[in-house]
């Protein structure tokens, strides 16, 4: 699904699950419920379901066309793996219709970027082939970062089950391979690409950040933001986050970077459109759609 293009820059949504998930208590432990709701009620309602209390999320891969390189950011949970009911249950083809409708193969994909290693964002970089995890993207290489990867292989040490299975089988095959290349969270990947260390809600999680030839700027900011209303309420980190007051941190200040400039960002949860802009608020900010599907 085509989100929108800038010049010679095309972004695409490859979207593996979407809609009412968790309550508004289990993703934002710390929200007040009234502060919540009365966010809420300014909000699109495609993002809050009043009913159930359920926030609207979405698991997605971000697919960036540029010059001379076909990208792929996060590869949501992928199939076949040994993983939570929440995260086994649904079916996974819609991820690869999403890939399909591109008009793609794998072996297009030119570069992938893991922005962290939580299970939603690297699933899909290997299939089970004859019994073994192969690359999803034969001709791609596959950037981690190395804090990140230091990090949660130190958590395998320590013998945590999950993570040790989304490193045994999504990510060690890779760097085992030579396919992996470890960078670090600020690294420049050429072409325009560069990181921006977002740590928090892991210690080595990064934002991918595009400069356009046209000044224009994007930026993929993975979890930084998993809802609008941290825009409002910057301090209420997810029920995932490593270090909840370190990722509340980062979030205020890429938005005070960013705020009230035409930077368009795209965080990874939030729902179609996803693509928008920060806006300050006094000591809060807000979240505008860049390309809202109803008009403007």
């Amino acid at each position: 699904m085509q989100l929108f293009s800038i010049g010679d820059v095309r972004v695409s949504a490859l979207i593996e699950r979407e809609g009412p998930q968790r309550k508004t208590a289990e993703l934002f432990p710390t929200a007040d419920r009234e502060l919540a709701l009365r966010h809420f009620r300014d909000m699109e309602p495609f993002l809050y379901q009043p009913a159930s209390d359920r926030i609207y999320n979405t698991y997605q891969s971000f697919l960036l066309r540029i010059p001379g390189r076909t990208v792929l950011i996060d590869t949501c949970v992928g199939e076949n793996k040994a993983r939570p009911p929440q995260f086994a249950a649904y079916p996974k083809k819609p991820w690869l219709d999403a890939f399909a409708a591109e008009g793609l193969s794998f072996e297009d994909i030119d570069l992938v970027i893991c922005t962290h290693l939580h299970v939603d964002h690297v699933g899909w970089n290997t299939r089970l082939i004859d019994g073994r995890w192969e690359p999803t993207f034969p001709n791609a290489k596959y950037i981690f970062g190395r804090v990140e990867c230091e990090y949660w292989e130190a958590r395998v040490d320590e013998g945590y089950d999950l993570p040790g299975r989304i490193w045994t089988d999504s990510c060690l095959p890779l760097i085992r391979s030579g396919r992996a290349e470890l960078v670090e969270m600020d690294a420049d990947l050429g072409g325009g690409l560069s990181l921006w260390p977002a740590p928090g809600h892991t210690p080595g999680m990064f934002c991918v950040d595009l400069a356009c030839d046209n000044g224009r700027r994007i930026m993929f900011v993975a979890d930084v933001l998993h809802h609008p209303i941290q825009c409002r309420e910057p301090s209420w980190s997810t029920s995932f986050c490593v270090d909840p007051v370190q990722a509340a941190t980062t979030r205020r200040e890429l938005f005070e970077e960013i705020a009230d400039t035409d930077v368009i960002i795209l965080p990874e949860h939030v729902p179609f459109p996803t693509a928008g802009r920060i806006e300050s608020d006094g000591d809060r900010f807000r979240y505008r759609f860049a390309f809202p599907w109803w008009g403007s």
